[in-house]
C-alpha cells in the first residue's frame, strides 16, 4: 500500500496576522497555535482525537462578501478543545476554500474514519448506540425528540452545505436537521451511512 504523504499548509490567522503552519500526517496533526511563539508547533496524536467539527463562514462588509472565516475544532482526550482557525480575504478566497476542503477531506479519511469505525464496533457489540438526538438499533434509527422509529429501509440521509438531515423516506415531514459545526455530527453521519449500506447489502 502506498504510504500516505504529509500535507503542509501556511495559513493566515487574520488580516494583519502572520501565516501559521498546519501539518497533517496519518498519525498526527501539528499546528502553530501560539501567536507569541512563531515556529512552535503543537502536536496532537491521532489516538488522542475524539471528535472534529468544521465550520466556514463568509465575512461580509457592508453587504459585500470579502472573505472567509474557517474554524476546525478538535476534541482531544487530555487537552480539551484544540482550535485551528484561519481566514482569507479578496483574491485569496478561492485558494483558501480549496485548502479548507482538502483539510476536511484529509481529516475525514485519516482521523474521523477511524473514530467512526470504533463507534461501529461498539454498536456491533451492544446492538445500540445513542448519538445526539438519535438512538441507533438493529431495527433502525429512533428519533428521540419525535418519539419515532424509522426502520432501516425507511431511513433517508441528505447532505446540504451547512447541515445534513435524517428523515423517514415514507414520511419526509419526520426529519431532523443536524448542523455540521456541532459535536458528534460527523460521527453520526458516518455511522448512519455505514449501517444503511450494510443493511442494504444484507438485503440484496
Amino acid at each position: 500500500m502506498e504510504k500516505a504523504r504529509i500535507l503542509k499548509f501556511n495559513l493566515s490567522a487574520g488580516l494583519f496576522d502572520r501565516k501559521r503552519t498546519l501539518r497533517l500526517a496519518p498519525g498526527y496533526l501539528e499546528y502553530e497555535a501560539k501567536y507569541l511563539e512563531p515556529g512552535q508547533l503543537t502536536r496532537i496524536d491521532k489516538e488522542a482525537i475524539l471528535d472534529i467539527k468544521f465550520n466556514m463562514n463568509w465575512i461580509i462588509w457592508y453587504r459585500f462578501y470579502v472573505g472567509c472565516d474557517f474554524r476546525i475544532d478538535v476534541k482531544t482526550r487530555e487537552n480539551g478543545i484544540f482550535r485551528i482557525k484561519f481566514v482569507s480575504y479578496f483574491d485569496k478566497n478561492t485558494a483558501y476554500i480549496r485548502a479548507y476542503n482538502k483539510i476536511v477531506n484529509w481529516m475525514w479519511e485519516h482521523y474521523l474514519r477511524s473514530i467512526i469505525d470504533t463507534y461501529l464496533q461498539d454498536f456491533y457489540q451492544a446492538h445500540e448506540l445513542e448519538l445526539r438526538n438519535f438512538r441507533i438499533t438493529d431495527e433502525g434509527v429512533y428519533f428521540i425528540n419525535k418519539d419515532h422509529l424509522a426502520y432501516w429501509e425507511e431511513v433517508g440521509v441528505k447532505e446540504y452545505e451547512d447541515y445534513f438531515a435524517i428523515f423517514n423516506q415514507g414520511y419526509p415531514e419526520l426529519n431532523e436537521r443536524v448542523p455540521f459545526d456541532e459535536w458528534e455530527s460527523e460521527i453520526l453521519l458516518g455511522v448512519v451511512e455505514a449501517l444503511k449500506e450494510k443493511k442494504f447489502n444484507e438485503n440484496k
